[in-house]
């Protein structure tokens, strides 16, 4: 288990939802100077803490569509790496998932409707459907991502909320290129952009800008391998007896005060509530659990965990339909 002190857990939880914060603002929330920071960063990279910077696409705003698969299989280790290679090239798989627990695998599809995903869908089963015990799919309709708050153990009720309405944004062909690059190097300098796109930093930011002003893009978020500090991740999924929006709202509301929770699914599929957590000790898990049930008595019909080993892709876009 690796050490970190507390100013860089400081600057890793500045960095969730805000990945692009510049090294000024996050000197004046930290005290500490931007050549400091600079390279407690880089350092956090070097050591594997940070794994990547991403752009939070809400695919809803791009007339897309967000399908979550999860498998249960029966491969030998040779497989399993060619499964894994397959969908982390597949240009409509945005995230991947290897997971332990009754399921094992993860993966989201985003489709433009559902004869698209069935095409994905059926492609891998095809390729892999011999190894295949179990599968079941979901579609999302909300997601909340969270402020890595178990990182300073205190209460942060931010987040920003990707889903819940469909629009019709007017995008370019720069604008998915642009939509396409920050999914993969969120954090990358608009000199880098500019020079990557073959455009200018002006544009390159005013274009950025307008994203996010639109909510195409819901925020910048951090990659940390929560593993090397002795972290595990867990997604605990409820069904629950009452799914009025007022019960629901209420669960959400709570689940987004603790501080070991980063992310709230909502979804159409077998369980009306999901949230992931990270967790020092299996403890943590069973306390929040027993919170929620105290709190929430009358509503929690049943729950489901697992535990996410590890993310081979997360969130990056190999291809958008523009159409």
């Amino acid at each position: 288990m690796m050490q970190i002190d507390k100013k860089d857990k400081e600057i890793l939880f500045h960095l969730s939802l805000n990945a692009r914060a510049s090294l000024k603002d996050i000197s004046n929330k930290t005290r500490l100077s931007k050549e400091v920071i600079h390279y407690r960063i880089k350092n956090l990279e070097k050591r594997g803490v940070i794994e990547g910077y991403y752009a939070v696409i809400d695919p809803y705003k791009i007339g897309m569509t967000f399908y979550r698969v999860y498998m249960k299989t029966e491969m030998d280790s040779s497989t399993e790496k060619r499964f894994l290679d397959f969908l982390k090239k597949h240009p409509k798989v945005t995230w991947v998932v290897e997971m332990n627990g009754d399921l094992d695998f993860l993966y989201v599809v985003w489709s433009k409707n559902i004869i698209e995903f069935e095409e994905v869908y059926n492609e891998i089963n095809r390729k892999f459907g011999k190894y295949i015990q179990k599968k079941f799919f979901s579609i999302m309709t909300k997601v909340y991502y969270l402020k890595n708050k178990y990182l300073l153990e205190k209460q942060d009720r931010s987040f920003q909320l990707t889903g819940e309405r469909i629009t019709n944004s007017k995008l370019d062909d720069f604008d998915f290129r642009l939509i396409k690059l920050l999914s993969l190097e969120g954090r990358l300098p608009s000199t880098e952009i500019a020079r990557k796109l073959k455009s200018n930093v002006k544009t390159a930011q005013r274009r950025i800008k307008k994203l996010v002003k639109e909510k195409i893009i819901t925020c910048f978020n951090i990659k940390i391998n929560h593993k090397i500090l002795g972290y595990t991740q867990r997604k605990v999924m409820l069904n629950l007896k009452d799914t009025s929006k007022e019960n629901i709202e209420k669960i959400i509301s709570f689940i987004i005060n603790q501080k070991d929770t980063i992310y709230i699914t909502i979804a159409i599929g077998q369980y009306d509530i999901e949230f992931e957590m990270i967790e020092k000790t299996h403890h943590d898990f069973h306390n929040l659990l027993k919170e929620i049930k105290n709190k929430f008595p009358r509503m929690i019909k049943e729950y489901f965990t697992l535990i996410f080993y590890d993310e081979p892709k997360v969130g990056q876009i190999g291809e958008i339909n523009k159409e």
